[in-house]
C-alpha cells in the first residue's frame, strides 16, 4: 500500500512540475517572433537621418542586438537617400540635401537576410510653436524663481504633436539619441479613454530661475504615426483599474517587422522661464 502512495505522489509531482513548465512556456514565450525592428525615421530639422536596426529579444533576461549589412534607403518623392551603417553597430545614417516634401509620402525600404521590408509614412507640416499652445504651465513662485509642470499626455488638441522641453538636465533634442524617449511628451488629437485614465497623471515638473532657458521643440506626427503612438500608450503607460483592454500597436513596416518609420518636420524655440 505504501508503495502505491508512494507512486501516485511521484505521478502527482510530476503532473504538477509538466504543468508549471507548460504555462511558464505558455507566459514567458514571446508570442510572435520578429525579423527586426526598426527605430527613426526623417526630419526636418537637422541634415543627418538616424536609422536604427535590431534583432528583438526573445526572453526578458537578453538584450536586443544590432543588426548590421543592411541595405536601407528613403525615396522622398524627389530623390533616394542611401543610409550607411555608422560607427555603432546597428545605427545608419544618411544625410538628406533636398527641401521638404510636406504631405508628399516618405518611403523605407530595407534589406536584409534575402528579405525586403517597405515602410510609408506622410510628412505633415508642424504648426509653429508660437501659434498654439504650449502644453505646460508655470506660475511665479517667489525670489526670482518659476515652477512649472509639463504633463505627458495632453488630450483633445487640434493637432497630434510630439514635444521635448529642454532645461538644465534634460538634453537637447537629438535624433540620433534614441533613449531621449523618455523626456517626451504628447499632445492627442484623440480624446482620454477614461477620466481616470492613468495617462491624465504622468507629468514633469521643474523650478527654475527667472533667466534660466527653457528649449522647446514640436514635432508633428501624421494622423497614423499619431494612432500607432495613442495605441502603444495604452499598453505601456495606461495601467490601472480603470484602463481600456490593452491593444495590438500595429507599426508601419511590411513583413515580420516591428516599429515605426516616420517622417517628421520639427519647430524649436528658445524661452527664459519669465517668458513663459
Amino acid at each position: 500500500m505504501k508503495g502505491v502512495y508512494f507512486t501516485l505522489i511521484i505521478l502527482l509531482l510530476i503532473g504538477l512540475f509538466g504543468c508549471k513548465k507548460t504555462l511558464d512556456d505558455r507566459f514567458l514565450n514571446p508570442k510572435r517572433q520578429y525579423d527586426l525592428s526598426m527605430e527613426g525615421g526623417f526630419n526636418t530639422r537637422v541634415p543627418t537621418q538616424y536609422i536604427r536596426l535590431s534583432k528583438p529579444a526573445l526572453n526578458a533576461d537578453a538584450n536586443p542586438s544590432p543588426i548590421s549589412k543592411a541595405l536601407v534607403t528613403v525615396d522622398d518623392g524627389k530623390s533616394e537617400m542611401i543610409f550607411k551603417e555608422s560607427a555603432t553597430a546597428g545605427v545608419y545614417t544618411a544625410t538628406n540635401k533636398n527641401e521638404p516634401n510636406y504631405n508628399g509620402a516618405y518611403t523605407l525600404k530595407v534589406v536584409y537576410n534575402g528579405q525586403t521590408y517597405t515602410a510609408v509614412d506622410t510628412l505633415r507640416q508642424v504648426v509653429n510653436i508660437v501659434d498654439d499652445f504650449l502644453p505646460l504651465s508655470t506660475k511665479a513662485v517667489g525670489n526670482g524663481t518659476y515652477s512649472g509642470t509639463i504633463p505627458k499626455h495632453t488630450f483633445g488638441y487640434l493637432n497630434p504633436n510630439k514635444w521635448m522641453i529642454s532645461y538644465q538636465d534634460i538634453p537637447l533634442w537629438n535624433p540620433g539619441k534614441f533613449d531621449q524617449s523618455k523626456f517626451y511628451s504628447y499632445t492627442h488629437y484623440l480624446g482620454s479613454p477614461n477620466s481616470l485614465y492613468p495617462l491624465n497623471n504622468l507629468k514633469r515638473t521643474f523650478v527654475l530661475g527667472k533667466d534660466d532657458y527653457i528649449t522647446i521643440y514640436k514635432i508633428s506626427l501624421s494622423e497614423r504615426y499619431a494612432k500607432y503612438l495613442y495605441d502603444v500608450f495604452m499598453e505601456t503607460d495606461g495601467s490601472g483599474l480603470f484602463s481600456a483592454v490593452p491593444v495590438n500597436a500595429i507599426g508601419n513596416l511590411s513583413g515580420n517587422a516591428q516599429g515605426y518609420f516616420y517622417a517628421v518636420d520639427v519647430d524649436a524655440r528658445r524661452y527664459k522661464a519669465s517668458e513663459l
